[in-house]
């Protein structure tokens, strides 16, 4: 499905890593190891999916494929949402709680979930999740973006590519099945952020693409590290001024949902405690968590300055919001003296960002644009 051995290793890393997490949290460190020993080897041997195919049979196979996924959301999401503790995730009950709030002219931070937790997401990941709440419930959210991820894939290479990308995440990725059907956000929040980015990179509408944009950056805040990239490849392709008016449309609006309820409330401002992911390592070295964030800022902004086509762009997202995850799962490991996946379930956040800049790279891409690899558009590696 990629065009080298290092295509594969990125694509087994986007698959494997966000899984482990789960998958070491019922079958153990053995049956981790050996998930991702056989997901290698799928990688490594995956075909192609027939040519003979035409686009209406990937089509109707890809219907079937988004049927059977909505199936198991209404089957399994019922019996996951019990509001019980250690039963499914109260990530989706955080949206909804602070959904109703926004919707009700409410602060969201005065509220808590049913575990009794803080809600940690900023303002637009509630405003993006109104819909979905009067709805029924936040949890449909994944319904909704993960087939438009794979519509942006088939917009960049083909049907069959993107039939192939969805097959590869939903069979060799159980994390992702497992956010579907327990309404757990950061699949969805990932592809929002992503989705609104691909169109802000596309459309000649840049000023309403990025002020939609700025929506979703203001969901978490790990992806306003984002925004020095997004600058770094809009000045190379359309110019500083057309780079600086999109990036600052985008933290306007970041400022415009954010400040209003930090000022309303800054003792309970919910996002601050969220910080504690990183700080709490503050406990290893002094300032090690402020040193992260930093450190994850220096990323954006040294890549912001490298040549970027499109695909690049994706790569060097992946690349920003992989920085913290995989820093935080050593040094939980180190603090723990044993191995600790706790922080891969974050792994979303770089790794739908990893399989677009795939995506970008598949072959099929490259035999529709032959002339990619002659003029130097494309890196000798994906990501």
């Amino acid at each position: 499905m990629t065009d080298s051995r290092a295509g594969d290793v990125c694509l087994w890393i986007a698959l494997v890593f966000p899984s482990s997490f789960i998958v070491h949290k019922y079958f153990g460190l053995e049956g981790t190891a050996a998930y991702a020993l056989v997901v290698a080897v799928i990688v490594a041997l995956m075909p192609h999916l027939p040519e003979r195919l035409t686009e209406r049979q990937i089509a109707c196979l890809a219907l079937v494929t988004l049927s059977l996924v909505v199936v198991a959301f209404l089957v399994i999401y019922p019996i996951a949402n019990t509001h019980a503790p250690g039963a499914g995730s109260d990530d989706d009950d955080a949206l909804n709680v602070g959904a109703m709030a926004v919707l009700g002219g409410q602060s969201p931070y005065s509220h808590t979930t049913y575990l009794g937790n803080v809600l940690h997401h900023l303002p637009g990941a509630f405003v993006l999740a109104s819909p979905f709440v009067l709805l029924g419930t936040s949890a449909l959210q994944t319904l909704f973006w993960l087939p438009l991820f794979f519509l942006a894939v088939r917009a960049e290479t083909s049907g069959r590519t993107a039939l192939q990308f969805a097959w590869s995440v939903l069979i060799l990725s159980p994390g992702v099945l497992y956010e579907i059907v327990t309404g757990t956000g950061y699949v969805s929040n990932t592809l929002y952020v992503l989705l609104a980015l691909w169109w802000l990179v596309h459309t000649k509408h840049r000023d309403v693409a990025a002020i939609a944009w700025g929506v979703t950056l203001t969901s978490r805040a790990n992806f306003l590290f984002l925004v020095p990239l997004a600058f770094g490849y809009l000045r190379q392709r359309s110019g500083s001024r057309t780079a600086l008016r999109a990036a600052s449309l985008a933290c306007a609006t970041v400022a415009c949902l954010t400040v209003p309820f930090y000022l309303h409330d800054p003792r309970n401002f919910g996002p601050i405690e969220g910080a504690d992911r990183l700080l709490v390592f503050n406990q290893l070295l002094p300032s090690l968590g402020v040193v992260l964030v930093v450190s994850m800022a220096a990323l954006g902004l040294a890549l912001s300055f490298t040549r970027m086509d499109a695909t690049a762009l994706f790569r060097n997202c992946a690349l920003v919001q992989a920085f913290p995850v995989v820093a935080c799962v050593v040094l939980a490991t180190i603090r723990d003296r044993e191995l600790n996946l706790w922080y891969a379930r974050y792994g979303p956040f770089f790794a739908w960002f990893a399989l677009m800049a795939l995506a970008m790279r598949s072959p099929l891409r490259l035999e529709q644009h032959p002339t990619a690899m002659r003029v130097g558009k494309l890196g000798p590696c994906p990501l």
